[in-house]
């Protein structure tokens, strides 16, 4: 789904209020067919399928020409004119296709291979498109070898720290990571944030801070938004500022990260495994600063049956699926490597980041929560047996920046994992206690009950996910049957005890909380009446 052709602008043009002037964005480059520059040739349809498929797209996208190698994305479809798509293609040829499949190759000849596919009765093998190989992954996670720390000199940065950066401070983890990191320190904190210059970065991450009740007008004068972009050298910031910003900060928390389990290894590269590399080059310029990187437990093979994994380093990335899991497994591996060559870091692996322990403000913006308000729509409960750790944001937050904070902890892994290990069913069942009517269905049933749903044009906020979600079972990547994945937490206990920061069990209580915040913020409708 990415786009055929871009157009860098130093910046973009702006309305009286802020809003972009779409009007004033320049043109992009077409050719005499109508088509951008640059794009694939337009080849046409060659068979009877391929004739029929164009004409079904012509007619839910609107666009006269279209050729088979053309990415249904590209032209202007989405998540749910996919589905709507692939229905019509079901009444069409009397047969069913795979909606993940179409996502990772959005093509009206890779759909027509499809139908042959279907035809001839062999199932199709190939792997995720959205994943890489393990030796391809090996291999992206060498670092490189420019990033060594310079040697100790008296100066370096020590606890407590008077200047952090950190990234990924406009997301929902990122919000209250800087409430805990004010709250818990006189520093001042650099935030990298993409925006076109200071004011706008600076009103990104105090619009962002209020939108869940953790902003307060005494921070603005220990926050300084920087317009910069992770993923690309320097920051995207010319030499002097970046050399600048470098002597001046002593501490580095990597949080920034793209999250979208739809996306593959290579859409969520730039930001992932670079931007990762980029914190660690950043770390060792002009003199040494811990660096303190956000994993995630999604690192770890998900198998079937009972498995424990402790605080320590990644092995193999065999078992390890999906394009985030496996970002998130190269740049854990590359933060550990730094250690190795003597740069102070730590690892943080959370679960699944969820609401707020002590307001129940919750991001509407995570896998998690889409299916939560999916099987809500749909009055369906999906059925999966797998476990999971859901862990309050405000905890992770807490743990983060009591560990940062304190400078004692370099070289370790933490686990942060919820007070008790949850079975997917647990959560459904907090969810009827508040209230929900979710219908007990198969898997194919549930399935059909959403997909359906999303064909009529109904809102259901899986549409955009759907492409995790298989005829007969969820894709591999979002979790196997009969996993019960453990985890170690001795390091992270002993680095928080008599700090008075405790995970807090997740109840219908806590449940109640957060589906409360998502119905004053409108995400969720009311509970219907009986």
């Amino acid at each position: 789904m990415l786009p055929s052709r871009f157009v860098l602008l130093d910046a973009l043009p702006k309305l009286p209020n802020g809003k972009v002037d779409r009007k004033r964005l320049p043109a992009v480059e077409l050719t005499h067919d109508g088509r951008a520059a640059g794009a694939q040739v337009y080849q046409p349809p060659g068979t009877a399928d391929e004739f029929q498929l164009v004409q079904i797209w012509r007619d839910l996208l609107g666009v006269d020409k279209i050729g088979i190698t053309d990415s249904f994305f590209d032209l202007g479809g989405n998540s749910l004119s996919a589905v709507q798509m692939m229905a019509r293609v079901r009444e069409t040829f009397g047969t069913s296709l795979s909606l993940r499949q179409l996502f990772e190759k959005p093509t009206v000849s890779a759909l027509a291979q499809m139908l042959d596919v279907s035809r001839s009765g062999i199932a199709a093998t190939a792997p995720s498109e959205r994943s890489m190989a393990p030796s391809a992954l090996i291999e992206e996670a060498l670092l490189p070898a420019d990033i060594v720390p310079v040697a100790f000199t008296p100066g370096q940065p020590a606890a407590p720290y008077n200047r952090v950066l950190l990234t990924g401070g406009t997301g929902y983890t990122g919000a209250f990571l800087l409430r805990e990191l004010l709250d818990r320190s006189q520093a001042c904190i650099d935030v990298l944030v993409r925006a076109a210059d200071a004011e706008q970065a600076n009103l990104r991450i105090r619009q962002n801070m209020a939108e869940y009740g953790l902003w307060r007008d005494a921070d603005a004068a220990r926050l300084h938004g920087i317009a910069a972009d992770i993923g690309r050298p320097w920051f995207g910031l010319d030499r002097a500022s970046y050399s600048a910003l470098a002597e001046s900060v002593d501490l580095v928390i990597h949080n920034g990260a793209l999250s979208n389990y739809a996306q593959s290894y290579w859409q969520l590269k730039p930001v992932n495994v670079l931007g990762t590399l980029e914190v660690l080059r950043f770390a060792c310029h002009s003199r040494t600063k811990p660096v303190h990187h956000i994993s995630s437990l999604a690192v770890f093979p998900v198998l079937n049956g009972e498995h424990h994994y402790s605080e320590g380093p990644l092995h193999s990335p065999e078992h390890v699926l999906g394009g985030y899991q496996q970002t998130k497994w190269v740049a854990d591996r590359l933060v550990a490597q730094a250690g190795e060559r003597g740069l102070p870091v730590c690892i943080y692996r959370p679960g699944q980041i969820c609401g707020s322990q002590s307001s129940g403000a919750a991001s509407s913006d995570t896998f998690l929560n889409a299916v939560i308000k999916g099987c809500i729509q749909a009055e369906a409960a999906l059925p999966f047996d797998i476990t999971l750790e859901m862990v309050p944001v405000d905890f992770c937050a807490a743990a983060v920046a009591h560990v940062a904070l304190n400078g004692q902890h370099h070289g370790r892994t933490f686990h942060l994992t919820g007070a008790r290990r949850l079975h997917w069913q647990d959560v459904i069942d907090m969810i009827r206690d508040c209230g929900f009517p979710l219908r007990d269905l198969s898997y194919k049933d549930w399935y059909r009950a959403v997909v359906g749903a999303v064909e009529r044009g109904e809102d259901n906020e899986l549409a955009k996910y759907l492409m995790l979600f298989a005829e007969h079972e969820p894709s591999a990547d979002v979790g196997q049957t009969g996993a019960a994945l453990s985890f170690d937490t001795s390091q992270l206990d002993a680095a928080l005890s008599g700090s008075g920061i405790h995970c807090k069990p997740l109840d219908s209580a806590m449940m109640a909380t957060y589906l409360d915040y998502f119905r004053r913020t409108g995400f969720l409708k009311p509970v219907p009446a009986l």
